[in-house]
C-alpha cells in the first residue's frame, strides 16, 4: 500500500475509534505493509570509477603541493547525464588518455624533484647511496598509502622499490629513484580509480547479497565527494582505526570535512557544472548587437553566480530554495550594466534587484541558454524541466527539422516565431512543456539584459505547464519552484549522483526519501544535505559487482 494511502487509512481508523460496536467498526489492515526503512535498500552495484580531472589535480596537491598540482595534466572529462562524475563511472579510457596519464605522471615527478618542500614531504629518510632500498621502502609505503588510499601490501611495496632501484641504477641518482616511485604510483589503477568493491554486509537482509564499503573505501568516497581529493593521512588513520563504523562517526567526519576550504571549492565546481556557468568564457554573442558583452563581462557573470551561491550555502547557510527566488546578486563594473546599474571598480558588491528572482534571471544562465543574437525559450525552459525538476524531455522525432522558419522580414516576437511548436502535433507534446517557462523570460535578451519590447513589439510572458503551474512571468516561477517538492528533491538527487557517480536506482529509494525528509526538516540547508548524503546507507552500501 502506498505511503500516503497507509497514512490516510490510519487517520480513518482513529476517526472512527469509539463509534459503533466492534462488528461495524472498520478493521485495520490485517497484514499491513511495513514502512520501508532507509537501510532496506538494494544498492547500486559495486565497481570502480575514474578520478575526474579535478579530483586528480586535487589529489596531486594533497600528495605534493601546489607546484606539482600545477604541473599535472590529466585527460579532459566527459559528462554523462549532466555530470562528469557519472561519465567517470561509465566511460572507459582511450589509448590517448593512457599516454596523457603517463605524461602527466612524469611532469608531476619532475616538479616534485625540483621542489625541495615537495621532495621533503615524501622522503622522510636520508639515503646512504643512490640505491638505498630501505629509504625507497619508506617512500613507497608513505606515498603509496595516501595515493592509493590504503596500506600497501609487501608485494606492492617491493614492486615500487624495484622501479626505484632500476631508475637509480640507470641514472646513478637516488632522486631518480624517487621520481620513478612518484611516476609509477600516479599511473597505477589504485590511484587513477576510486575502487569501491566493499565487503559482505553482515547486517544485510536475507536474500540481498549487498556489501558495505570498507572503511578506507568509505574514507575515499567521503573525501572525494566533500573535498574533491584523496583522503589525507589523518582521515586514513581514522578509517583504519575503525573510526567510520557507524552513523554518528560518519556524520562527525563529514561535518568536519565540510568546514575545510576545499569543500567550498568542490561545491562551487559542482554548481558551475550543474548550472552551466563553467564555460561562460566560450559564449558567442554578436559583437555588433552586444558590444559591451566582453571577455571581462563573461568572467564577471560567472563570478556573480558563484558569489550568489556561496552567499546562500556558506556565508549564511541559508535555505537553498533561495537559489530559485533570491532577490539579490553581485555586480562589479563589468556586469553591472546588464542590470542598468552604474558601478565602478573590479570589486563585487551585493545588491538587491527588483525585477529579477533567483538564478533563472542571472545573465550567466540567460546568456548560456540563448543564441548569439536571439533568445531561446526552448533551451531556457528545457533547463528548468531537466535540471531543476529532474524531468525528461525526449529528443525531437527524426523527421522534424529543429529550426524555425526563415525570417520573412516582418517583425515578430519570439512567441510568434515559436507558434509552430504549438500547432505542429509532433512538436507540441514536448514544446508545450519547455516553451512556456522559457517564454516567461523574454524580457531578458540574449545576454541577459532587461528589455521592454521584442522587435518593437509587446512581450507576453504568461504561461502554464503541469510541472510548474500558472505564471505571469519568470518572477512567478522562482516562488513556484521554491514550493515544488520536485525541485528540492532534484537538488538533492544531483548532489547524490555527484557523490556516488551513478544515477539513483529504484532499490535506493527508501534511503533517498530519508535524505529528502532530513533536507526539509533541516530547513533545506545544503551543508546539512551533504552530511545526510554521507551518512546515508545509499552512500556506504554497494551491491554485488557486475
Amino acid at each position: 500500500m502506498p505511503k500516503l494511502l497507509r497514512s490516510f487509512a490510519f487517520l480513518l481508523v482513529l476517526a472512527n475509534a469509539g463509534c459503533g460496536d466492534d462488528e461495524t467498526r472498520p478493521n485495520p489492515d490485517p497484514d499491513p505493509e511495513p514502512e520501508p526503512r532507509p537501510s532496506d535498500i538494494t544498492p547500486a552495484p559495486a565497481g570502480i570509477r575514474r578520478l575526474t580531472a579535478g579530483q586528480y589535480v586535487g589529489s596531486v596537491r594533497v600528495l605534493f603541493g601546489d607546484a606539482a598540482a600545477d604541473a599535472a595534466l590529466p585527460p579532459d572529462d566527459a559528462a554523462s547525464l549532466g555530470l562528469k562524475a557519472i561519465g567517470a563511472s561509465e566511460y572507459s579510457l582511450a589509448p590517448a588518455d593512457v599516454e596523457t596519464y603517463e605524461l602527466s605522471a612524469r611532469r608531476v615527478a619532475d616538479a616534485v624533484l625540483a621542489d625541495p618542500a615537495a621532495y621533503a614531504k615524501i622522503v622522510p629518510c636520508t639515503p646512504t647511496g643512490p640505491a638505498d632500498s630501505a629509504c625507497f621502502t619508506q617512500v613507497a609505503q608513505g606515498l603509496g598509502r595516501v595515493a592509493w588510499r590504503r596500506t600497501l601490501d609487501p608485494v606492492e611495496v617491493t614492486t615500487l622499490v624495484g622501479a626505484a632501484t632500476t631508475a637509480s641504477s640507470s641514472y646513478g641518482s637516488f632522486e631518480a629513484g624517487v621520481g620513478a616511485i612518484v611516476s609509477a604510483t600516479l599511473q597505477a589503477p589504485d590511484f587513477l580509480y576510486q575502487i569501491e568493491l566493499g565487503e559482505p554486509d553482515p547486517d544485510g537482509p536475507e536474500g540481498n547479497p549487498r556489501r558495505r564499503l570498507k572503511q578506507t573505501e568509505l574514507a575515499s568516497r567521503l573525501s572525494f565527494f566533500l573535498l574533491g581529493q584523496t583522503p589525507d593521512k589523518a582521515l586514513l588513520d581514522r578509517a583504519e582505526a575503525n573510526g567510520l563504523a557507524d552513523d554518528t562517526a560518519i556524520r562527525q567526519a563529514a561535518a568536519e570535512l565540510i568546514q575545510r576550504p576545499e569543500a567550498k571549492e568542490v561545491l562551487s565546481a559542482f554548481y558551475a557544472e550543474v548550472f552551466e556557468f563553467d564555460d561562460t568564457a566560450s559564449l558567442q554573442k554578436d559583437p555588433a548587437k552586444f558590444p559591451l558583452f566582453t571577455d571581462a563581462t563573461r568572467a564577471a557573470v560567472a563570478e556573480e553566480t558563484r558569489l550568489f551561491l556561496e552567499d546562500i550555502v556558506w556565508t549564511r547557510n541559508a535555505d537553498a530554495r533561495e537559489i530559485f527566488d533570491g532577490q539579490f546578486t553581485y555586480v562589479n563594473e563589468d556586469n553591472a550594466w546588464l542590470y542598468g546599474l552604474n558601478v565602478s571598480g573590479a570589486a563585487f558588491q551585493r545588491v538587491e534587484v527588483a525585477n529579477r528572482r533567483g538564478i533563472l534571471t542571472q545573465p550567466s544562465f540567460l546568456a548560456k541558454h540563448a543564441h548569439p543574437v536571439y533568445t531561446s525559450p526552448t533551451r531556457r525552459g528545457m533547463f528548468i524541466i531537466t535540471t531543476l525538476l529532474c524531468g525528461a524531455v525526449p529528443p525531437p522525432p527524426p523527421d522534424v527539422v529543429p529550426t524555425l522558419p526563415p525570417d520573412d522580414g516582418t517583425p515578430k516576437t519570439m512567441r510568434q516565431r515559436l507558434e509552430q511548436h504549438a500547432t505542429n502535433e509532433s512538436c507540441s507534446a514536448c514544446h508545450g512543456r519547455t516553451d512556456p517557462p522559457g517564454l516567461s523570460m523574454e524580457h531578458f535578451d540574449s545576454v541577459g539584459a532587461f528589455r521592454e519590447t521584442d522587435q518593437g513589439l509587446t512581450i507576453d510572458t504568461a504561461g502554464s505547464t503541469p510541472e510548474i503551474g500558472t505564471f505571469a512571468s519568470v518572477a512567478d516561477i522562482g516562488p513556484l519552484l521554491r514550493e515544488n517538492p520536485k525541485a528540492t528533491t532534484c537538488m538533492a538527487r544531483f548532489l547524490f549522483r555527484q557523490s556516488t557517480g551513478h544515477l539513483e536506482t529504484a532499490g535506493e529509494a527508501p534511503a533517498l526519501e530519508a535524505i529528502d525528509e532530513a533536507f526539509a526538516a533541516g530547513g533545506y540547508k545544503v551543508q546539512q544535505l551533504m552530511v545526510e548524503i554521507a551518512a546515508s546507507p545509499a552512500f556506504r552500501l554497494v551491491g554485488e559487482p557486475k
